[in-house]
């Protein structure tokens, strides 16, 4: 246990000894794939740490569309927001694959932060990298057509030409707030155009950036 709080970013500054302090108060889950971790609405207030596994976490639509707001994998936290801010979760998790799950008490995290400012100041850290990335999704959903937000994400990743895609098109359906039907035939236009270049296990290559971010011009 004390090696896997090690994986986790919050817990880099603390000692073995603390480390042990904290894993003797931590409960374990397992969660099968597909399964509910939490629900937008349910009562929080602790700190789940995922363990093993990957988690995906949605905003749920009346209509039963999702929208997909990140995937964690080991070492990654949830649960911040309402343990400090005490309200309910404002989102879903749902376990992507079997997942091994670690809690802790809100409170005991809480003076966990007070006794380790360090520890609070990391907390602030993932919150704002996660508040940038809901901007950047925000301007993505901004585009007004699946082509424009599916190009928007693409070159996002496009740090280089040449990257894959490790999504599949139902998962950037929920990212993108549409339909796996869409996603599948926009790429296909975006590789039938030349603007993008699918090839084998989902490696994508753009032939000209500057090209397909023009597409996103008025």
């Amino acid at each position: 246990m004390i090696a896997t709080l090690q994986r986790v970013a919050l817990f880099s500054d603390l000692s073995a000894t603390e480390l042990a302090a904290i894993a003797a108060e931590v409960s374990v889950s397992r969660q099968a794939a597909g399964q509910i971790i939490f629900a937008e609405g349910d009562r929080g207030g602790d700190l789940l740490i995922v363990s093993e596994g990957k988690v995906k976490v949605v905003r749920m639509a009346a209509s039963g569309r999702h929208q997909l707001i990140a995937i964690e994998g080991p070492g990654s936290t949830l649960g911040e927001v309402s343990l400090f801010e005490g309200g309910p979760y404002s989102a879903t998790a749902i376990a992507l694959e079997p997942s091994v799950l670690i809690r802790l008490r809100g409170d005991r995290f809480k003076r966990l932060c007070l006794a380790h400012p360090e520890v609070a100041f990391k907390v602030i850290q993932v919150l704002g990298h996660r508040l940038r990335h809901l901007r950047r999704l925000v301007e993505d959903l901004s585009f007004a057509t699946v082509r424009q937000r599916l190009i928007a994400y693409l070159l996002r990743l496009a740090e280089d030409s040449v990257f894959v895609l490790h999504e599949n098109n139902e998962e950037l359906a929920g990212r993108l707030g549409t339909v796996r039907e869409l996603v599948s035939r926009n790429l296909g236009r975006l590789h039938g155009e030349g603007l993008i270049v699918m090839g084998p296990r989902r490696a994508v290559t753009i032939p000209d950036v500057e090209l397909l971010r023009a597409e996103l011009e008025p």
